[in-house]
Order: structure tokens, then sequence, then C-alpha cells
């Protein structure tokens, strides 16, 4: 369906449209067979909806959480048997287990993927339709290459080469996107990352200072 055709409907029908930019149709356009994913890859679908969607570059999403959970055993079994401090044995470890899942759950949920024009069952129909203009007001744009109707603030990204709802940015270390779906959890890694490695410099600078104070006594009661 062309532009003009569909600002033509709008004439006979004397509907006007609440989108800020209009629903360009082209010829390309038919209603989606199978819900379309990209380069991501779905996991655990219930209603179309995946509790698991891991991303394009999921290879260095795996190298980048391997380091942080080889570190957090490291940490943990260094202040576990080095101090007798229990704030800092079991603070060390909620940290390091925090830094880990909060990494994992940003990585694996879905960052706004939301197949709208598959999920609500949207057939193919002209836009001059009172019904379409009237309840589907909120969709600004249609995908060619995902051939679906996106709502408002959905970007295509090239890298996952799928749409993301309210798309902040692709991050290869979380493997996908950053979207709707993952941004608050996103956030939460940052500052749990900021946390995990203010307090484990504090934490082995104490032990070290510690470690060096007791070897300075033993010294002297040496001498």
């Amino acid at each position: 369906m062309s532009l003009d055709s569909s600002q033509k409907c709008d004439e006979e029908t004397g509907l006007k449209s609440m989108a800020p930019e209009p629903l360009e149709l082209d010829e390309s356009y038919q209603t989606p067979v199978d819900i379309r994913w990209g380069n991501c890859y779905p996991l655990f679908l219930k209603n179309n909806i995946p509790k698991i969607v891991i991303g394009p570059h999921w290879p260095l999403f795996i190298c980048a959480y391997s380091l942080f959970v080889a570190a957090s055993i490291f940490l943990i079994g260094w202040h576990f048997t080095s101090t007798s401090s229990e704030f800092i044995k079991w603070a060390t470890f909620l940290v390091c287990v925090n830094q880990c899942w909060s990494y994992a759950w940003v990585a694996l949920i879905n960052p706004g993927v939301i197949n709208y024009d598959k999920n609500n069952q949207i057939e193919t129909r002209t836009r001059c339709a009172p019904q379409l203009d009237m309840q589907n007001d909120s969709k600004t744009w249609y995908c060619p290459k995902c051939k679906l109707l996106q709502l408002h603030g959905t970007v295509h990204c090239s890298d996952c080469d799928v749409c993301i709802q309210e798309m902040d940015h692709h991050c290869p270390w979380t493997g996908k996107c950053i979207g709707k779906g993952n941004i608050k959890q996103f956030y939460y890694f940052l500052a749990s990352t900021l946390i995990f490695m203010i307090f484990n410099i504090i934490a082995s600078l104490t032990q070290l200072d510690g470690a060096l104070n007791g070897t300075r006594r033993k010294i002297k009661q040496g001498n």
C-alpha cells in the first residue's frame, strides 16, 4: 500500500491518525507466518514470550562472564582463608555472587523484542479501515526488514537483525541490545560492577596491609 492511497483512505473515512508518523506499508508487507527473532536465540517460550534471549555476540558474554566468575572464586577463597573478619568474608561472598547474578540477568532476559504485529494478530488490512486507525494509533512505522508494524520508539538493530523496543544501544559484552526489556537490569549491573570493584579493592588493600604489618611484627620480634 502506498502512502498516497493511505492518505486518500483517511480523507474518505474522515479519521485522523494520532501517530506522529504515517504507517508506510509497501508491497512487501504481509502477516508474518512466524515470530521473528533475527540473530537472537529465544529459549523457554510461553505465549510467544521467551524467558531467555541469547544475543548474537554470546561468545563475548561467555568470556567476560567467565572472568567475573573466576575473579569471584579467587576473591572469595582468598578472603575466607586469610582473614578473621566475618564481615569481610560474607560481604565478599554477597558482592561477588550479586555481580555474577546481575550480569547473567541483563544478558539473558528479553531486551525488548516484542513482535507486536504477530502477537496482536494484525492481519493484512488497509490503513483506511476505521478499526486500524482507532485502535492502533501507537504504531508509527513499518519495518521492511522485519516485515512487521512496530510501536513508537522501536528501532531495528543491524547486529541483532531485529527490532528492539526503546533501544538504548547494542552492547556486545551482554551479547545483544539494551532496550526496554533490560535497561533497568543494565543499570543495576553497572551499579553492581562499581560496588564489586570498589569493595574488593578496599578489602584487598586492607588484607595486604594487615599481612605486611604482621610480617613487620615478626621481623621485630626476631630481632
